[in-house]
């Protein structure tokens, strides 16, 4: 029973200095894309941020916060080349900054970069938070790759000043 007792203590410890070891304190999640169009006019448009509902792949909208098939998106602010948002699932929360730039030539590079804390003391939660930020990146992915098919098309490259 003794042994037992000692073999359970050493496997529970290794799984414990593993999460520590092989789960992050900051997680990064990121992703890049390229539109086929010019980078002044695909950037104009993408800060715009008042048109985004047109192509981010939401269930509903409240404000500035788009709700998703998997967490929301809560937009921030806009720069010059920079959308910074906040995104959410369960518990689990992180800044996200979306970016166009020019590529060169006729192309754009759209990405997002997304940021979560996971310096937590619980094993559970950085394991809780770790495949949370995994549903993260393929919910961020899809907004991608629906921005990417929505700016090639030269027609919703066009920013309306009038309205």
């Amino acid at each position: 029973m003794k042994y037992i007792k000692l073999f359970l203590i050493t496997v529970f410890s290794f799984f414990i200095i593993l999460v520590y070891l092989f789960i992050p304190n900051k997680i990064v999640v990121s992703s890049v894309s390229y539109v086929h169009q010019p980078g002044n006019i695909v950037t104009n448009s993408f800060m715009s941020i008042q048109y985004w509902d047109k192509w981010m792949p939401h269930d509903s909208i409240n404000d500035h916060t788009f709700v998703l098939k998997q967490g929301k998106l809560e937009v921030h602010e806009s720069f010059l080349s920079a959308v910074k948002c906040l995104y959410t699932l369960n518990e689990m929360s992180g800044p996200v900054t979306y970016s166009a730039i020019d590529a060169g030539g006729d192309s754009t590079m759209i990405r997002y970069e997304a940021n979560i804390n996971n310096k937590f003391i619980s094993p559970m939660k950085r394991i809780h938070n770790y495949f949370d930020s995994k549903k993260m990146k393929l919910q961020l992915d899809i907004t991608l790759e629906a921005a990417k098919k929505f700016y090639t098309k030269r027609e919703n490259n066009k920013v309306d000043t009038a309205q």
